[in-house]
């Protein structure tokens, strides 16, 4: 029975030339830099929202005071600061975070992003969207810039300081100071807000990059199970034949032939003589000869 080799089939790359592994590593370079890129631009941003309210709080409650809300200093921009200081935190574990990655891959050690780890970045940029809008919309509320009105001057083109002008320049310098860092700080969290939302389509892209290329592997998988199973019950098939009590033709080879018993070999060389032909009557020739 001829040896039967099977081979093994390899199947060609089921994935996208998108999702190819030389592309992959290319695409996940460019976009490790570009989410480095946007984290650090964002903690800067962060810092200065930060810095710019931090400068505009003490002024505001050195000189002026709220009628109404949970306190009478400058709580509407103190609150501000909560998802700004989150926000600044989480940047921070980021790039540290990113370091040691960059340290790892320089040592030979390869990283991937999980699922897991997405889902953490999209819902922390998330949170930060949905509690920094609301608080800069506050902050701009309750800001002095909203009473900057020009100066009255007199027919001389002198500012007097009165009812008409308490809320001019020349009159109330501090209201323009701080008028101007919590313009500052506002615009600043604004930036913060879009680079946050960059942030969260950027992770969403990632999610469903991950999404698929999980399922084509469990499709590549299955697939390779599924022609094991196969070659497997084919194997098995050609063993339940062979085993089976099916007749066997023996072909004997002429020295083989040669070592049989005289008896034997006329045996086999001995074929049935036809008999001799007959005329019309029924009587052979030979049986007209006597």
């Amino acid at each position: 029975m001829p040896n039967m080799s099977t081979k093994t089939l390899i199947l060609p790359s089921t994935y996208p030339s998108h999702l190819s592994p030389s592309n992959l590593a290319s695409h996940h370079r460019l976009r490790a830099r570009a989410n480095i890129t946007l984290h650090i631009v964002s903690l800067i941003t962060s810092l200065t929202s930060i810095s710019l309210f931090s400068a505009a709080i003490p002024r505001w409650n050195a000189n002026f005071f709220h009628n109404s809300g949970p306190n009478r200093g400058d709580w509407t921009d103190g609150i501000s600061l909560g998802p700004l200081c989150f926000a600044f935190a989480y940047h921070t574990i980021v790039l540290i975070y990113g370091l040691i990655r960059m340290q790892r891959q320089a040592t030979g050690s390869s990283f991937s992003p999980s699922r897991r780890s997405l889902t953490i970045h999209t819902a922390t940029s998330v949170l930060v969207m949905t509690s920094l809008a609301p608080c800069l919309f506050i902050a701009g509320y309750g800001s002095l810039f909203r009473f900057w009105q020009p100066a009255m001057r007199t027919q001389s083109g002198v500012v007097v300081c009165n009812l008409l002008n308490v809320f001019a320049r020349e009159c109330e310098p501090v209201l323009y100071i701080v008028g101007s860092l919590q313009i500052a700080g506002i615009v600043f969290g604004a930036l913060l807000w879009v680079l946050h939302l960059t942030l969260v389509l950027l992770s969403l892209r990632d999610l469903r990059r991950h999404k698929l290329v999980k399922q084509l592997q469990r499709e590549k998988l299955a697939h390779y199970e599924n022609a094991g199973w196969r070659r497997a019950s084919d194997r098995q098939n050609l063993t339940t034949r062979s085993s089976s009590g099916s007749p066997q033709v023996s072909h004997q080879t002429p020295r083989q032939h040669l070592n049989m018993p005289p008896q034997a070999r006329l045996k086999t060389n001995s074929r049935p003589n036809s008999p001799p032909p007959s005329d019309e009557n029924g009587v052979s020739p030979n049986t007209q000869r006597r």
